[in-house]
């Protein structure tokens, strides 16, 4: 008796935390700057196959400056976002914005339309591009594996 219902437990708790996000890679939103390599340099980040896709959230501070929300609004005009999938740009969800990044201050951010996956590696391509005073872009190229529901 007590078997089927810890597995009944067991099922509840999982339907559970993957409908409230709780398992890492399975949320619908994701942030650029968590799957880009230190320093720039090329990195690898793992997603969970997920239907209707990710949103991909690229971000600018200004390096380790703690922004003020009204200084992060006034680089809005001074970023540009790109991001590639392969040889597709992909198209913003919305126009620049500025939100507070946990302890890190406040950033501009713009959201991109990761389009539904199947199961393999693909190459993901961010760039920031500077404007005015600070002219300059920031690439980060990520090799981007999509994963199976039940793979670990």
């Amino acid at each position: 008796m007590k078997k089927p219902i810890i597995c009944l437990l067991l099922v509840i708790v999982l339907i559970l935390g993957i409908g409230c996000d709780l398992f890492p890679y399975m949320g619908k939103e994701v942030y650029f700057y968590e799957m880009a390599g230190e320093n720039n340099d090329p990195s690898s980040y793992r997603l969970k196959h997920r239907d209707g896709g990710h949103v991909i959230v690229m971000s600018r501070g200004r390096g380790v400056e703690v922004l003020s929300q009204t200084d992060a609004k006034k680089l809005i005009d001074h970023t540009e976002f790109s991001l590639t999938l392969g040889d597709d740009l992909l198209d913003p969800i919305n126009d620049k914005t500025v939100d507070e990044l946990g302890n890190t201050g406040w950033h501009v951010v713009q959201n991109f339309t990761l389009p539904e996956l199947s199961v393999g590696t693909y190459t993901l391509i961010g760039v920031t591009e500077f404007l005015g005073e600070e002219e300059g872009l920031r690439t980060n190229e990520v090799t981007l594996e999509i994963s199976s529901f039940l793979s670990f």
